[in-house]
């Protein structure tokens, strides 16, 4: 989306994107394009010229919720308590994944897209950290920790126990 947009459009936008995430993060897939344009108080009309189909727009709310998940996980990586920061990042992926079932059906719509390959970048990074500190196992990579998320999700305490290194 790389166009500056007038405000009003802009405006628009930032509404129908945020509603379509709500959606997509309570029903999943099943939201029809109407409820999304019904809540972000826009026309059926302005979704379309936006975005060529639902498909789209499921597309872009999941690369934003990757671009947050990445935020995160860069400032984690810039923590000064690796630890906290570490299990502080894997509980909030884990609430966001638990929470939103866009990211959930969504992400495999990303696996070729800069965006995914940023956070785990971010990721990889903070595990990096984290293996230096000796907070994590060091046969584990970001990959591996955001495979482990949904997981985590369910059984966070679980989770970051398997992530330590063994003692002894």
């Amino acid at each position: 989306m790389g166009t500056t947009l007038r405000a009003d459009a802009q405006r628009n936008l930032d509404r129908l994107l945020e509603a379509a995430g709500e959606c997509f993060a309570e029903r999943g897939t099943d939201c029809s394009v109407d409820e999304i344009a019904r809540r972000a108080g826009v026309g059926h009309g302005t979704v379309f010229r936006r975005f060529p189909n639902k498909e789209a727009l499921l597309l872009a709310v999941v690369l934003r919720r990757l671009e947050a998940l990445t935020a995160v996980a860069e400032a984690a990586a810039d923590e000064p308590d690796v630890e906290a920061a570490f299990v502080g990042f894997l509980r909030s992926a884990a609430e966001s994944y638990a929470r939103d079932r866009a990211l959930v059906e969504g992400l495999d719509r990303c696996l070729d897209r800069p965006e995914l390959a940023a956070l785990i970048a971010a990721v990889d990074r903070l595990v990096q950290r984290a293996h230096e500190a000796g907070v994590v196992r060091p046969d584990l990579g970001g990959e591996d920790v955001l495979r482990l998320v949904p997981t985590a999700s369910l059984y966070p305490e679980v989770v970051l126990d398997g992530l330590r290194p063994r003692r002894g």
